[in-house]
């Protein structure tokens, strides 16, 4: 009796979604949707030759680098150097690199941290993945500010034309509603950028929201970072909440997307979260209770003197202070 076996052929579409795939540059545990639209006939009621229907254009190689990155920076160390003009050449990359850009976000879920992420779109009305783009996303805004982007929903009875963008995480599986925080900051160093403080040059890297665009590296950032923590030094603004300039000290560069300092790690994150909501407290003219281990933040009523410490959701002391 032979042996069964399984025959390699293929109808000849499912090659070509096959090829398709192949050419997207697909993550692991991405979910791809197939949607069959009907060609467009002639008044004879066949397709014009010549004319095929456009191949939508992959999210994953969407490239917004040159929306972030400057297209040359200095070291820290040679801006502080007065009457000095010099700048950090730039080495070559390794062969290979991919020319489009990478996503970054922060995973709250498994990661717990920074993570490659995948940009996704669906539509605004029935907020299913079946919206095809009329043209792809060419900057940060087109991604971040709803109702930016038109398209065509695909789904049954569905009259949508609005995309929405969501960013997921690409290291591990994840479910269709869960999503992570896109860092539009932190960017593939795709023009080899030196480091504003180390000088080296790594990837990815952040860009500081200033005139000149600084890169730092993670490492870098992280440092940066603990420092002004450590000393109390970052910026309340009323708008952003506790934040961070360039390290350059540029004016109006204050980091808007907080979630920039995860990087910090769980725990110097959480200090950062308290000294922020102390910093708010003393700004709306509160105080903070002196009791041993407490700290709580207190605001008095106005004309009021007398504020008691009140016990509640882990917080409070007691103690009355006036």
């Amino acid at each position: 009796m032979a042996d069964s076996c399984l025959c390699p052929w293929r109808p000849r579409w499912e090659l070509n979604v096959m090829n398709l795939a192949e050419s997207c540059d697909l993550d692991q545990q991405s979910i791809v949707h197939i949607v069959l639209r009907p060609r467009r006939k002639g008044p004879e009621g066949h397709t014009p030759r010549g004319r095929s229907d456009r191949e939508p254009q992959s999210l994953t190689r969407v490239d917004l680098s040159s929306s972030v990155l400057p297209a040359d920076s200095v070291g820290l160390a040679v801006i502080l150097q007065d009457g000095e003009e010099s700048g950090a050449s730039s080495a070559p990359g390794p062969a290979g690199r991919p020319t489009y850009n990478s996503f970054y976000v922060y995973c709250k879920g498994p990661c717990q941290g920074v993570q490659p992420g995948k940009l996704r779109a669906r539509c605004t009305t029935c907020q299913q993945a079946t919206l095809t783009l009329a043209r792809g996303p060419s900057c940060w805004e087109d991604v971040l500010i709803p109702n930016r982007m038109n398209g065509e929903c695909q789904s049954p009875n569905c009259p949508g034309t609005r995309a929405e963008f969501f960013f997921k995480c690409g290291a591990h599986p994840t479910s269709d509603k869960e999503t992570s925080v896109a860092l539009n900051l932190i960017t593939t160093n795709s023009r080899d950028i030196s480091c504003i403080t180390c000088t080296d040059i790594r990837s990815p890297v952040l860009v500081f929201q200033c005139t000149h665009r600084h890169v730092i590296c993670l490492d870098c950032f992280h440092l940066y970072c603990v420092t002004r923590l450590n000393d109390r030094q970052f910026v309340h603004d009323p708008q952003l909440g506790y934040s961070l300039p360039c390290v350059a000290g540029c004016p109006n560069s204050l980091i808007k997307e907080l979630h920039h300092f995860r990087i910090l790690g769980e725990e110097q994150y959480n200090r950062y979260q308290h000294y922020g909501a102390e910093e708010c407290v003393l700004r709306l003219g509160g105080v903070l209770c002196p009791s041993p281990g407490c700290g709580a933040g207190l605001l008095p009523e106005p004309g009021q003197r007398k504020v008691t410490c009140e016990p509640g959701h882990g917080l409070g002391c007691g103690i009355a202070l006036t």
